[in-house]
């Protein structure tokens, strides 16, 4: 009995190892597709669909860079940072809200500080944010959802950052326009 608890552990770690190995490769394709479709240029339609590139996401001093896709479902968030559908379109005026898991894409936010520098390449333009302000808020907290007058970029992430499971609150970067 031993013997057959022992070989179901060890084709349940292989079964693991190979699903995570699964998703870092289905990640670094989807990455690679949207850098390619970014620098074609090659956008099919004015307002993206759940999956379509929006753009790239990068904060040079943490080294941070990251195709963005339409969407903040689970497959949207396995490839890339997610953009909430509704809130506003990098280059627009209003509040651009970026999703992306704390362990994966937006793991380098554990060390962002005010001032940093967030670059955003979008369909039409491309725009510099500078962090405004950093906070931790609950899960249910949407206020930090909410549409603004002028260009702002929220970043959201789930916290904390070593939090093993599905992580009680969120941790949430505001960023506003740069001025020229």
């Amino acid at each position: 009995m031993l013997k057959l608890f022992e070989r179901c552990l060890l084709a349940f770690g292989i079964l693991a190892i190979g699903y995570c190995g699964f998703i870092a490769l289905k990640a670094e394709r989807s990455q690679l597709h949207g850098r390619h479709e970014l620098e074609r240029s090659s956008f099919t339609s004015a307002l993206p669909r759940t999956g379509d590139v929006v753009g790239q996401l990068e904060i040079p001093r943490l080294g941070l860079s990251t195709v963005v896709f339409e969407g903040a479902d689970d497959d949207v968030l396995d490839r890339g940072a997610g953009h909430l559908t509704g809130s506003a379109l990098p280059g627009d005026r209003g509040n651009m809200v970026l999703a992306a898991h704390r362990d994966t894409f937006f793991r380098p936010l554990r060390n962002v500080r005010v001032g940093d520098k967030v670059k955003i390449r979008g369909r039409n333009k491309d725009s510099v944010y500078v962090v405004e302000s950093t906070t931790v808020v609950e899960s249910d907290d949407t206020y930090v959802l909410d549409a603004t007058t002028q260009p702002a970029l929220t970043l959201i992430t789930c916290y904390p950052f070593r939090y093993i499971g599905p992580a009680p609150e969120r941790f949430i970067v505001r960023a506003v326009l740069a001025q020229p």
